[in-house]
């Protein structure tokens, strides 16, 4: 537990609990036993069956409670997830038996632990995406893919570990990063010197800008930043992200609109309930192939942007990361998870 960032003494607690429970569990069945016979079922051999079964279920446990571990923290944890003591559910459990587990649950800490280290001990990499920025990430029927989560398996896999991708969004990114919800979080990630003070970035991965996505036809109305912010002017923004903070530092008159969901964000346009929209080029050039509809305003960016993976501070971890994209830019692995991504999402359902 101690290797998996947890505890060791609240650990030793909920194992211990759940030891005894499994002990209740058995005594029931000897009970009844006792007084109606055994039943026909084959006898399972202790040290060639039952014992690597056991070892296999406890290291399960350990890496679910590991991988749990931001939600089990909460201080809410229990009028939360009360019903979760009606999980379990066994002859010779005990209603005081599941209150104790759920708090046993909700007493787990987490302490401080090297990244690369607690990794390779979970044999998993949490990955937080948003899922809604292709060709980055997008998820689709509870299903992540991009060129980002490519990037997240090839990672996990250099590290000899399963990926484990985690839901974040960009106003919660932060906030999620600060709570240990996650190893590294990927998804088309702008470097901005507010993230940087509190996490670390792998190399940049790419470059790009801000620049206006627009009905067709409306192109040289909205291809400067003046001509945007205009009274009247109707622009639309997702939250939380570097897109909002532009709108936020560089428009003042015009007609803003947040909208929640980046993933039909372009329809408001397309159906004419706003005129503009200012992010990525990299996303405005996909989103122009998927919608004939619509135009990039301008060749133009409106600023520069690097994307990089977010970090936890530490060094093994980072020097890692660095060196595994490295290679993977040299030999051309991002370009082309980047193509796949988009012939993939221009592929899926509109």
């Amino acid at each position: 537990a101690q290797r998996l960032g947890i505890d060791a003494t609240s650990a030793r607690e909920l194992f211990s609990l759940q030891i005894r429970m499994a002990r209740d569990v058995q005594e029931h069945f000897l009970a009844t036993w006792r007084k109606t016979g055994r039943d026909t079922e084959r006898v399972r051999d202790l040290n060639k069956e039952l014992r690597p079964e056991l070892d296999r279920l406890g290291a399960q446990l350990l890496q679910a409670t590991y991988l749990a571990l931001p939600e089990l923290a909460r201080a809410d944890f229990v009028q939360r997830h009360r019903e979760l003591a009606n999980v379990i559910d066994m002859p010779g459990i005990e209603t005081d038996d599941r209150e104790q587990f759920l708090e046993a649950l909700s007493a787990l800490k987490s302490v401080p632990t090297p990244a690369l280290e607690r990794i390779k001990a979970s044999k998993v990499l949490r990955v937080g995406v948003t899922g809604d920025y292709a060709p980055f990430t997008l998820e689709r029927d509870a299903k992540v893919s991009g060129a980002d989560v490519a990037m997240a398996r090839a990672l996990a896999s250099s590290l000899n570990v399963e990926p484990h991708f985690v839901h974040t969004s960009w106003p919660n990114l932060m906030r999620d990063y600060q709570e240990n919800r996650f190893d590294v979080a990927v998804g088309g990630i702008s470097i901005t010197p507010e993230r940087a003070r509190l996490a670390a970035f792998s190399h940049p991965y790419h470059v790009g800008g801000k620049t206006p996505i627009v009905r067709c036809g409306a192109e040289a109305r909205f291809d400067t930043v003046a001509e945007i912010d205009q009274p009247g002017v109707r622009v639309v923004v997702n939250p939380g992200g570097t897109n909002q903070q532009f709108v936020r530092e560089r428009l003042s008159h015009a007609q803003i609109t947040v909208h929640p969901d980046n993933r039909t964000i372009f329809a408001e346009i397309a159906t004419g309930r706003a005129d503009v929209m200012v992010t990525d080029d990299v996303e405005v050039d996909l989103q122009i192939r998927r919608d004939t509809s619509l135009c990039r305003a301008t060749t133009a960016t409106f600023t520069r942007g690097e994307k990089a993976m977010l970090l936890p501070r530490d060094e093994q971890l980072r020097t890692h990361v660095d060196q595994w994209l490295d290679k993977q830019l040299a030999a051309g692995e991002v370009g082309r998870w980047l193509q796949d991504a988009v012939k993939e999402t221009l592929a899926g359902p509109r």
